[in-house]
Order: structure tokens, then sequence, then C-alpha cells
């Protein structure tokens, strides 16, 4: 089962820190003042300044550069969820699990609904295979109906519920991430395939046709509208599949051809 790849991030502008100047009125004076710097922008400011230059350098894949922002920014506010959530992912990427692990549950002490976190800690543990884990912090984060991306997270916990060996709950993730977005091409190839091997062939095939309008041939699509094919005894479709098979996935068209 291939991995799904979580995490995009925008860079926007930097923003610059400001200093201040302490006047000092004596007693009986009037003291004006004219000129000088401003006072100190807002903690808020300065925080969102410092992850905005994380941002831009983690979207180049430049982590040794976003490390210095995102350590300010959580010097600045160590209880900024985001700074967190960033700092997981910078951490993830380089390759420290302990590192990472320990900022995104930081980032869900602090808030323990914040979406950007439950999904970012959610991909992180499917992605070191402790799918078990992965179920709490995803089937949190479905629950939220503000979540703008609610039909993706479904989808995710499909995908989790598959590597755990829960089929039904499988089924139910991804039918009501369809019911949410009846466009997502992963959620309705997985579908299709679970439907297919429990022998539902006809909503099988329905949600194969949805998957071939918005998704990409692949070795395992091509391989199920092969096998749809021969059950539904289309000469030409299944001519055509198995002529994609041995042309764009050679690899996988042995295999495929075992299972028939």
């Amino acid at each position: 089962m291939t991995q799904s790849d979580y995490s995009q991030f925008i860079c926007r502008t930097i923003a610059l820190s400001l200093c201040a100047i302490t006047f000092i009125c004596l007693p009986g004076c009037v003291t004006e003042t004219t000129g000088g710097l401003p006072g100190p922008a807002p903690k808020e400011t300065r925080v969102k300044a410092q992850l905005e230059l994380a941002r831009g350098y983690m979207e180049k894949r430049d982590w040794i550069r976003a490390k210095p922002p995102l350590q300010r920014a959580l010097q600045i506010d160590s209880a900024s969820v985001e700074a967190h959530v960033l700092s997981g992912v910078m951490y993830q990427a380089e390759g420290e699990p302990r590192l990472a692990e320990g900022h995104f549950k930081r980032a869900l002490r602090i808030d323990p609904e914040n979406p950007q976190a439950l999904n970012n800690y959610g991909s992180f543990l499917y992605a070191e295979e402790r799918f078990n884990d992965a179920l709490v912090p995803l089937s949190t984060l479905v629950e939220n109906p503000d979540y703008r991306a609610r039909p993706r997270a479904y989808e995710s916990l499909g995908l989790t519920y598959i590597r755990v060996g829960s089929t039904t709950k499988a089924i139910s993730a991804f039918r009501r991430a369809l019911e949410l977005n009846f466009q997502l091409a992963r959620a309705n190839l997985e579908l299709a395939l679970i439907l297919f091997e429990e022998g539902q062939v006809k909503e099988a095939s329905q949600h194969f046709f949805l998957y071939n309008r918005v998704g990409k041939p692949t070795g395992r699509s091509t391989c199920l509208g092969l096998k749809i094919a021969l059950i539904q005894k289309d000469e030409n479709q299944e001519a055509r599949y198995r002529l994609s098979l041995n042309n764009l996935f050679p690899d996988q068209s042995a295999r495929c051809l075992k299972t028939l």
C-alpha cells in the first residue's frame, strides 16, 4: 500500500522587529518627544513574521535556514501551536522522529483539538508505520465539522484502518469522505478495491469509474479495471487494460495476472 504525502507550505513576507526607547519624565517637567523609533511590535506580529519566514524556507525544503526563525518564534512565544507543528514537520523531514514527535505532542498539549496539529501528527505516525497510534489523532480530527480538509482526513483515516486490518471501518471512512467530496481519487480507488474483493462488483465498478475521471492510471487501478472487464465480459476493455499493464506497468503485470 503506497503512502500518501501530506504537508505543503505557503511563503509570504518577512516583517522587521522594532526597537523601543524609554522616556523618563522628571517631576515638575513636561517632556515632549518627537521622532524616534516606534515601540516593539506585538508578540503575535513578531511570531507571525518568523513563521512566515520559516514557511518560505520550508517550501523550498531548505530545512537548515528554516530552523532559526522557528527557534526565534518559540523564544517569543513558547506556546505557539503553529511554531511547534512546523518544527515537528521540519524535524520529521530531517529524519529526527524523536524531536518531531516532541513538538507535535507539545502542540496538542497546548491545544488538543487543533486541526493542524492533529493532521500533521497523524501523518507523522502513519509515516512511522505506527498505524494504531495514528488512528487516535485522525479520529479526533474528522469529528471537527469546521475543518476545511475534512474529506481528506476521512480518506487518511480509511487508509489507516486498512493498515490495521479494519476493513469495515475503512469502508465507512471512505464512504464518509466521498459523501463530503465525491471526487477524491484515492478514496474512490481504495473503496473500489475493497468492494470488489467482497464481491460487490457493481458498486466497485461505480467507484472505479469515478476514480478514472479524477485520478491517473496506476498498476493497481489498471489491474482492477482488467478484473472488472473480465467479469463484465467486455472484451474491448479487457484488451485495453491488458495492453496498459504490459506497456505502462510491466513490473506489476505478472503479479496482476496471477490474481485473475
